[in-house]
This record gives structure tokens, sequence and C-alpha cells, in this order.
């Protein structure tokens, strides 16, 4: 019998020497520190929306309930779950904990022992912890900090208080974590915490790719493998390159040349935006085979055409604008924030939607906002398929302590989401900040926060290098060569802004410009500019009581958060429309949204006017996170206003 028991560990060899996924998302309980009581949690979730499943808060979208619920960021959290471990997981070489999304100062203990600690919403945190599983039950726990107090040490600890204009605790810009849920003008303060991602066990032996590398030149395509094997010296085995699905060419793992093939024109069909021509995505998979077996595998979606961004003197200033095989684009699109206040409570299809949204508005290009978060794959996977260029901000919309250990997260932040996105076909560009070298430079808060001198030197200083060299040396490294430092190039206000790179207009709202302004002030490429409207009444009755639903009641006045208030919308009823003030709740939302129509109209067609000096026109914005005003041309429900019909029918009719 003894052959057969060579025979069965043999199998058992084989079983797990393959990679597995194990999701560890269910059976999650959650307390308040403190308290005695555990319940039900969700995963992924948060604290507020668990809190307000089991009725322990309010529903924070509901009338005036969100101020109700702000204790919540200053609390700490406990979530755990029971791990069942079997003798078969525990054969595995190797055992990895894999948290997704942890939100956001987060202690991760198994059996009581100290695994890891988190600090970063933006990273996927992964530690080993064979050496701490035992066989049988098994305790997982994630302790969260309350993000204000633990931000309130990382400023003392560095020293100088950094602007915060959205957010009156102060602590944002020292947490790696959205800077919308602060508290913006388009949306209210909700600060969670919680497993906003999902979580896994993954199970290897020998071997494991951690992620490709693809390289493209015409017809030429070559792969490059970054792996995980325990002893080169020893192993034998071979990586396989597919390209959907057909083997196109091996090589053995201890050698140094990678994977490369030439094809044919007829397969080489170039991935074009929409508008240019057809999208033509391709999957390239390597698979880790060993005597016969994959023991893992991965694969990334895969084009043949990239963009490219010009910027170059002429005789204008510097042009700013992308090119696909050799042909000039211009760019119509929107920019993009989360569609949800939590954005763990939406999933993929929510993501997925709002590319559904630009496809049937004729746009061809979306940029991700820095105040938001990195969108899941889902989107890209759209934007792909539908020919839509993603201009994607890096997460940086505040002046940040880009120092020590600071810096080490945001770097390692950088290099994660770059290895995601850069093989996409539709990632047309990585942008350092938004607004914040104009902001340093114009917006006074060298005064309003006392940064002079030293300290003046030392966070201008640390944040140029985050730009201008760290951010760019990630996305170079990284094989990916399309880097701006930061949006805009120059100041709205200034005469300078119309010649060089990319503009954001505000003399429309902030400057209190008339419409008519969008004409005279059209960038090389204009990256924001937008006007508000209030969703409609429909809508907001769903989160306002029916007693309140009248023209300035306090459920309604407290929707704006814009520091401009509703003046410019009232203003502009009366100058752009000509018409007299509202005296109806209904009537005031009918008109604002008109309003916002024809600014929008006004701003697109000056923009096309003004080609080829000005290349491309991305409105702001395009979609809400919460039922109330804002620049968006789709409201929180997904209901189109009548701005979108503007701007579908002036991109969708326009090349």
């Amino acid at each position: 019998m003894r052959w057969l028991a060579v025979l069965l560990y043999s199998s058992l060899h084989y079983v797990t020497a393959q990679e597995v996924r194990l999701p560890l998302n269910d059976g999650w309980q959650f307390q308040q520190v403190g308290k005695e009581q555990w319940y039900s949690a969700e995963v992924p979730g948060v604290v507020q929306t668990d809190l307000l499943r089991h009725g322990l808060i309010p529903d924070f979208m509901q009338g005036s309930n969100i101020d109700s619920v702000q204790w919540i960021e200053n609390e700490e959290w406990i979530y755990k779950r029971t791990l069942l471990v079997s003798d078969t997981l525990l054969r595995h070489g190797h055992l990895d904990l894999v948290f997704k999304g942890l939100d956001t100062f987060a202690e991760v203990y198994l059996n009581d022992s100290l695994i890891g600690k988190a600090d970063n919403m933006f990273r996927t945190w992964e530690w080993p912890v064979k050496s701490a599983l035992r066989l049988g039950e098994n305790e997982l726990k994630v302790i969260f900090r309350s993000p204000i107090k633990e931000g309130a040490k990382l400023r003392e600890a560095y020293g100088i208080q950094l602007p915060h204009d959205n957010d009156p605790s102060g602590v944002s810009p020292y947490i790696r974590k959205a800077a919308y849920q602060f508290g913006w003008d388009f949306c209210p303060r909700l600060v969670t915490s919680g497993i906003w991602q999902g979580v896994e066990l993954w199970g290897w032996s020998i071997g494991r790719i951690q992620s490709l590398s693809v390289n493209r030149m015409n017809r030429h395509v070559g792969v490059t493998v970054h792996d995980k094997i325990d002893d080169r010296k020893t192993f034998r085995g071979k990586y396989i390159a597919y390209l959907n699905d057909v083997p196109f060419a091996s090589t053995r793992t201890d050698r140094p040349e990678g994977l490369y093939a030439t094809f044919d024109s007829a397969t080489a069909m170039p991935w074009l935006p929409r508008g240019m021509g057809e999208q033509h995505v391709h999957r390239l998979r390597v698979d880790l085979v060993r005597k016969g077996r994959v023991l893992a595998s991965q694969e990334v979606p895969f084009a043949f055409a990239t963009p490219v961004l010009v910027e170059r003197s002429d005789s204008i200033g510097n042009a700013f604008y992308f090119s696909m095989e050799g042909r000039d684009l211009f760019a119509k699109g929107c920019n993009l924030v989360p569609p949800d206040l939590i954005p763990s409570r939406v999933g993929d299809s929510a993501w997925v939607e709002q590319v559904r949204h630009m496809q049937a508005a004729g746009m061809n290009m979306v940029r991700v906002w820095a105040g938001g978060i990195y969108p899941p794959d889902a989107f890209y996977h759209a934007c792909d398929t539908a020919g839509i260029l993603v201009w994607q901000d890096f997460m940086v919309a505040e002046m940040l302590p880009h120092e020590a250990d600071f810096r080490r997260n945001i770097m390692e932040e950088g290099w994660q989401q770059v290895l995601r996105l850069r093989d996409h076909p539709c990632l047309a560009i990585f942008c350092g900040n938004n607004e914040m070298r104009v902001a340093w430079k114009n917006w006074g808060w060298q005064d309003r926060y006392d940064l002079h001198g030293a300290d003046s030197a030392r966070v201008i200083g640390a944040n140029e290098r985050l730009w201008s060299e760290d951010l760019h040396q990630v996305t170079s490294s990284l094989g990916y060569s399309r880097y701006t430092s930061s949006s805009p190039i120059s100041n709205w206000g200034s005469a300078i802004g119309l010649k060089y790179g990319d503009l954001h207009y505000w003399g429309v709202w902030h400057g209190d410009s008339t419409f008519a302004s969008f004409k005279n002030n059209v960038g090389r490429f204009v990256s924001e500019y937008g006007f508000q409207s209030y969703p409609d009444s429909a809508l907001l009755a769903k989160y306002i009581h029916p007693d309140s639903l009248y023209l300035g009641s306090p459920a309604v006045v407290r929707l704006q958060l814009s520091y401009k208030t509703d003046r410019p919308i009232w203003e502009a009823i009366e100058r752009e429309l000509g018409e007299e003030r509202p005296r109806t709740l209904g009537g005031f939302i009918e008109a604002s949204q008109r309003a916002q129509a024809k600014a929008y109209c006004m701003a697109i067609e000056a923009h096309m006017a003004a080609r080829p000096s000005c290349k491309g026109t991305l409105l702001w914005q395009l979609n809400d996170c919460w039922p109330g005003p804002s620049w968006s041309i789709i409201d929180y429900a997904g209901n189109a206003k009548p701005a979108y019909e503007v701007v579908k029918q002036l991109y969708g009719t326009t090349p």
C-alpha cells in the first residue's frame, strides 16, 4: 500500500501547489470599543452602514440627520470573525491574508497576535499568516482607530498646520483617505471607518505571479513577469503566454529573457477612442506551469495602440492634447466623482452606469478627480469597451506632509495603483494633483495658515517633490510615460492660463462672470468648468419631509454647500434667462436647470469653435454622490438633467 500513500501525498502536493484565493467577506461582527454588545457586520462596508442597518443611528441621508452621526468619526471600532482552517489549507507553502481596502487606521490581529497595521485607504494590505494560523478555529480581528484622533497625532508630529479649506477639523491633509468625505462644496461631511473592500486568504506554494508588464510597438508585444519563486535555482518550470486564450510564447523561469511575439495585421488592429474607430481589446494571460500543472496565473487587458500626450511650444504658447495613431484627438468629456458618500455602499454597477452615461452622451474622455477614490477594475474595463479615455488623477487634492513615513506610504500607494491600471487601453494619463500648485500660488494660503519662511519652503518643497519627481518616477519606472504633475497648469484668472497647458476656468460661478465670458476664456485644453443646478423636487422629496419642501426652508437651504450660496443661480436666472425670480421651489429648480444647460451649451460651443487651438473640453461634473445642488448633469438617482441632453447633442453631433 506504500505506492497508494505516495500517490496520495503526490496528489495533495499538486493540489496545494496551485494558488487558491478564499474570500473572507462573510461572518463578521462589529462593536464600538468600550461597549459590550456585538452586532453582525457587512464586509465590504463601513461603521455608518452597519450602525444604520441595526437601527442604531438615523438614516443620515434624510433631512438634517447627517449632523447627528458626526460623532462616529471620533470613536474606535472592532470587527471580528472566526476563520476555520483545514489541514489541506495548511499544506500550502504560503498563506497570505489580503485586505483590499482598510479605511483607514487599522490594527489586524490573528489569534490575538498583531499581524500588521494599516494607514492608507487606497492601498491593498497583504501579510503572511501561516505561522499564526492553527488547525480549526482562528479569530481574525481588526481594530479601527478614530481617523480624526490619529490625524491630529500626525499633525502634531509634523508640526505645521497644512491648508484645510474643506475640513474644519484640519486633519485631512495628514490622512491617506478620500478627501471629499471631510466635506466639499458638492457634498456634506461623512468620515467613515471599516473594511471597505473585500478580504481574501491566498494560499500558494513554490511560485506565484505578482504582476505583468506589457510592452508593445506596432505589431510586436513583449511581456515581463514579476513573480515570487521559493527557490529559483532548483525550480524547473516555465511561463506560457496567451493572447485571447491562444498560446504565443513560453520561456523557462530561470532564464532572463521575456516573452515576445509578432502578430499579423488582422490580429493587431488598434484600440481607438470613441468616434475615432473601433475598440479592439485583447486579454493577455501568463501561466506559471510546472510538470504540466498551472501553479498560478495572471491576466491583463491589452491593446496595440496607446494615447500620446502632446505638450509642445507653438505660436500661441504651449499646446496640450492627446493623439492616437498619428491623429489629434479633440477630447469631449467630463469629470467624475464617487457615486456615493460611502463608496462601499455601491458596487461595480454604479461605476459602470457612469460609463453608460458618458457613452450615450458621445463622450470620449473622463477625468477621475483627485478628491475621491480610485475606481474599481470594472470601471476601467467598461471604459476599455466603450472607448472612453481616462485621465487618472492620483488622489492628491490637498497639500500633504510628504516626508518620511508619509512619503513611503503614498509611494507604495502609487506603485499599487499604477501596476493595477497601466495596461488598460483606456488609460490616457496620470496626473500628480488637483489644483494644488495654483492654489499655493493664488489662494492666499500662506497668510491664512501662517505659512511663511522656513515653514512655507518646507511645505511647497515637499509637495513639489511629490508632484514633479516622486509620482512621476513611480509611473515612469513602471513603464508608463504619460504624466503631468498638476492640473491645471495656470490659474483661471490669468491670461497665461489661456495659452499654456490645461485650464480650469471658474470665472463663471466662482468669479461671478457672465456666461458670455466662456467665449473669451478658452484655454488650450479646458479640464474643468461648470455651473450649478438643483435636482428635481421628486428626488428631494425622498430625503426631505414634505412640510419642508418649499423655497427658503431650512431643510432646502442646508443642501447648498458652496460658499457662494445660491446667489449665482438667482443672478443667472435674471441675467442669462431674462426672467423674474421664481416664487416656488419647483419653479426655482426648473429655472436653475435651464440656466445650467445654457451655461454648458455656451462653454462647449466656445471650446469647439476655438479648435485647433483648444483640443479638449471636460465639464465639471458628470454625477453626484448625494441628493443636493451641484454642478452635475446626472443627479444622485441617475436621472439626466436638461444640461445632459444639451451636452449629448453637442458632443454627439460634433466630431
